[in-house]
């Protein structure tokens, strides 16, 4: 029963099952009907089904691997700062995903995410200054 986990619970079973393991079925048991995925400048509402054909192509286009850089839970939100190595094929990236989760299951996330990795060399550019 899904209704019982915790965010941070579904987030890792959303980057260690799903995506680490390949289990996309795993997608309808841990999020909403429909997702609701917001980028800069637009939103995505996603069915389960073009959910799970979405990792699948993504699983099988890149081999990605996730870690946690950071990792922040409430009893409804998880932020993820995170790092995606993948097996070479594509540029390993960078990004931070914040998943709202209601009655249960991943329901909206938030996404950015860059061409590079957290942590690399600091690079102050200019005098420093916002």
């Amino acid at each position: 029963m899904t209704a019982n986990r915790t965010p941070r619970e579904l987030i890792d079973l959303y980057w260690f099952k799903v995506w680490g393991e390949g289990d996309t079925d795993l997608l309808r048991q841990i999020c909403a009907d429909p997702m609701v995925r917001h980028y800069p400048g637009k939103i995505v509402h996603l069915s389960l089904d073009e959910q799970v054909e979405r990792v699948k192509t993504r699983i099988a286009e890149m081999g990605p691997r996730f870690t946690h850089e950071v990792l922040v839970c409430d009893d409804a939100y998880a932020t993820s700062i995170w790092n995606m190595y993948t097996d070479g094929r594509y540029k390993d990236v960078c990004g931070i995903e914040t998943f709202k989760v209601v009655d249960g299951k991943l329901a909206e996330c938030w996404n950015l995410y860059g061409d590079a990795l957290w942590g690399g060399p600091v690079q102050q550019v200019g005098d420093g200054k916002i």
